[in-house]
């Protein structure tokens, strides 16, 4: 439905991920006081939830028939951004009242980078084998 929108406008496979890490940068602005009804069991949860749902518009960035050549690059070329922009974060982090750098948190951001990169995967697999794309 979208691919024919992407293959005249190019750039709008980059807004999804744009909006995504916005998203993200607002939400790691937030004070720890902002954050108090949070509970800190599901920190780590949230940061995979966030990087999966942020791999997952970094994979829009190639088209559905595109994932059949070397998709297992493509997951770990997803992980690694996924992961530089986790290191971003955390840097962003350490200069907000009452947070911090975390290590567990990148490897959480990694961890979702990858779920999301893995499940895209598997939904254009799904794709192509019962609505396959016209060559």
């Amino acid at each position: 439905m979208f691919e024919s929108l992407f293959d005249k406008y190019p750039f709008f496979r980059k807004v999804p991920a744009i909006l995504c890490m916005a998203i993200i940068f607002k939400i790691s602005s937030m004070t720890s006081y902002e954050l108090e009804g949070f509970p800190h069991v599901w920190d780590k949860l949230a940061h995979t939830c966030e990087y999966a749902t942020l791999a997952g518009c970094f994979c829009m960035w190639w088209a559905r028939g595109q994932w059949s050549i070397k998709p297992w690059l493509k997951v770990l070329i997803i992980m690694a951004v996924a992961l530089a922009y986790g290191c971003t974060d955390e840097y962003h982090q350490s200069f907000v009242e009452g947070r911090d750098c975390s290590g567990y948190d990148l490897i959480a951001d990694t961890l979702g980078g990858m779920i999301g990169g893995l499940v895209y995967w598997l939904v254009v697999k799904i794709l192509n084998k019962y609505d396959p794309l016209v060559k």
